[in-house]
């Protein structure tokens, strides 16, 4: 019996460093999508130009709609027309999608 209780104690220490690492090496990001509105701007990555709505605003025929972008620290925005952080933001070049803002 003394083996056994040593045995589940062990597997019980591994699965906590485990699930413990699991959580410190994962990577969370803050991918926010957000709105190319000012077309002055046509660059897709060219943070200016860019603003939050909640709602799907991406209709056919343009250069560039959205793209998500990773806020880190920022805030996430919750009211429509917030403009992309100014600092501390990077685009997920994979995530730009054509069209226009409507």
């Amino acid at each position: 019996m003394n083996n056994i209780k040593k045995a589940a104690l062990g597997v019980l220490i591994a699965g906590f460093a485990f699930g413990f690492s699991a959580f410190t090496t994962f990577k969370r990001a803050n991918a926010v999508l957000y709105y190319k509105v000012d077309i002055a701007y046509p660059l897709p990555d060219d943070p200016r130009g860019y603003y939050y709505y909640s709602g799907d605003r991406c209709e056919a025929n343009g250069p560039v709609c959205s793209a998500l972008w990773d806020i880190g620290t920022n805030m996430v925005p919750v009211a429509d027309g917030t403009s992309l952080p100014g600092s501390g933001r990077t685009l997920i070049s994979t995530s730009v999608s054509t069209g226009h803002f409507e």
